[in-house]
């Protein structure tokens, strides 16, 4: 899957993104900043830190720990606000979390791949070389993330501002577009890499879903600590369980070799599982504290 139009594909989607993100969204920043606390630390700090762990405990090889790294050090998902309502959670915290997430893709990214590849350099004879490890600095990752995921996101921010009429307008149809788009790059990349995947699924595969797990599991431990509401809790556990697999899978493909994808390919069908049990949750804890209402 080396082609050029899947990058332009992604930087359109976070275009679209940033057509729905108006001034107030950040105004609401200041009414829940342990929220966005919270939730920057779980998705940025932790849950890199956490696939970390899992690829070595779990012994994968170098490509697929490298790959594990990509994803978990991806921003949120462009669809977790949609999702978030669905679970009948905090909109304005999720909107919040998905635009500070990728709009500091750019560092985080190139970052965590920089400590990716110290860590993971030779630790498999199967795992790609030290040259190859390297054939994608920092600058240059950076320079990427920024051109197909922030500039984009912040170019739809400044258009939706400047020109709000036509960006309301023009909103639902770009969204139908742009999850068009979405679709077409995880199909594509479990078509293009469906070998790999199957053949490499009892190994990857429980690394895949113990990362999704604990994701989840830390944006509801770091939700206590923070001492957030039940609703805050579960938005934060779907931004950093639902993650930007679109971006991840560029990255992946910018690495040059398929295997990098692996990863991001499974977490795909991974989290939209997950996903639907927190949205199953989010809807139960709603009727619940209307019940609760009704009878007092």
């Amino acid at each position: 899957m080396n082609t050029p139009l899947i990058p332009i594909g992604l930087a359109l989607i976070m275009m679209t993104v940033g057509l729905s993100v108006r001034l107030q969204d950040f105004r609401a920043l200041l009414h829940q900043l342990r929220a966005v606390t919270a939730g920057i630390v779980a998705q940025i700090l932790f849950l890199p830190a956490i696939a970390f762990a899992v690829a070595l405990i779990t012994k994968l090889d170098t490509v697929y720990a490298i790959g594990l790294i990509i994803l978990a050090s991806a921003p949120g998902g462009i669809t977790s606000n949609l999702l978030t309502v669905l679970a009948r959670g905090k909109t304005a915290l999720s909107i919040s979390l998905t635009i500070i997430t990728n709009l500091l893709a750019f560092i985080t990214i190139p970052t965590a791949l920089s400590v990716a590849f110290l860590v993971f350099q030779g630790s498999t004879a199967g795992g790609p070389s030290s040259s190859e490890l390297y054939s994608l600095p920092f600058g240059e990752t950076a320079m990427k993330v920024l051109a197909i995921s922030a500039l984009p996101l912040a170019i739809g921010m400044l258009f939706g501002h400047f020109l709000p009429n036509l960006s309301k307008r023009i909103e639902g149809p770009a969204k139908f577009v742009a999850s068009a788009i979405f679709a077409a790059i995880v199909f594509t990349s479990f078509y293009s890499e469906w070998g790999n995947i199957t053949a490499h699924w009892s190994t990857v595969g429980p690394a895949v879903i113990l990362l999704n797990i604990l994701a989840i599991g830390s944006a509801l431990l770091f939700s206590h600590l923070f001492r957030l509401t039940s609703q805050q809790a579960l938005t934060v556990a779907i931004e950093c369980g639902l993650q930007n697999v679109a971006l991840a899978l560029v990255i992946a493909q910018f690495m040059g070799d398929g295997q990098f994808m692996v990863p991001s390919s499974i977490y795909a069908l991974v989290m939209n599982v997950s996903v639907l049990i927190l949205i199953a949750i989010g809807n139960k804890m709603s009727g619940d504290e209307k019940e609760a209402i009704n009878k007092g």
